[in-house]
């Protein structure tokens, strides 16, 4: 062998049309293949990473719920110590808690539904529009900007409303 023959490497070349600079650069395919990618010279993985936008083509509810799946590394979850499965994951419902009358539930539904109507808000509301009518809501009956002491105990509402919200959404 060669010293030559030792010293070949594959070259890869710039996939922007009519570019023939080293692809030196990596860029990911699309959403789906982040490990699959695209190799470019410097100024044309700029100019793609410019143009990019993972979240494109979807809907306010699914940018939502991928940024939601995110907080666990988009792995399987379930709650721990619950009443309903005793800590053991379920899949099936087999071990499942079923209350006779369902009052449960609709006491649930119930307070949910009230949380809503002392938000000002409707029931399809998404979770943009109930934080942003929460802090609406906090400023205008803070004690800080209010000298009454009714504003107090409406923010305890407000809070409360929230809370159970956010802990069923």
């Amino acid at each position: 062998m060669s010293k030559n023959s030792d010293n070949l490497q594959l070259v890869k070349y710039c996939e922007w049309k009519k570019c023939n600079n080293k692809g030196i650069y990596r860029a990911p395919k699309n959403r789906e293949c982040l490990r699959e990618f695209r190799w470019f010279c410097l100024e044309h993985v700029r100019e793609y990473n410019k143009n990019w936008n993972y979240f494109s083509g979807l809907s306010q509810k699914e940018i939502e719920k991928e940024l939601k799946a995110d907080f666990t590394w988009h792995l399987p979850t379930w709650p721990m110590n619950s009443k309903n499965n005793y800590g053991i994951n379920d899949e099936l419902g087999i071990l499942k808690y079923k209350n006779k009358n369902n009052k449960d539930n609709k006491d649930k539904n119930n307070k949910i539904s009230k949380a809503f109507k002392k938000l000002n808000l409707s029931l399809d509301s998404s979770l943009q529009d109930i934080k942003r009518q929460y802090k609406v809501l906090v400023k205008k009956y803070h004690p800080d900007a209010n000298k009454y002491s009714k504003s107090n105990n409406k923010l305890i509402e407000i809070n409360d409303a929230y809370k159970t919200i956010i802990d069923n959404y």
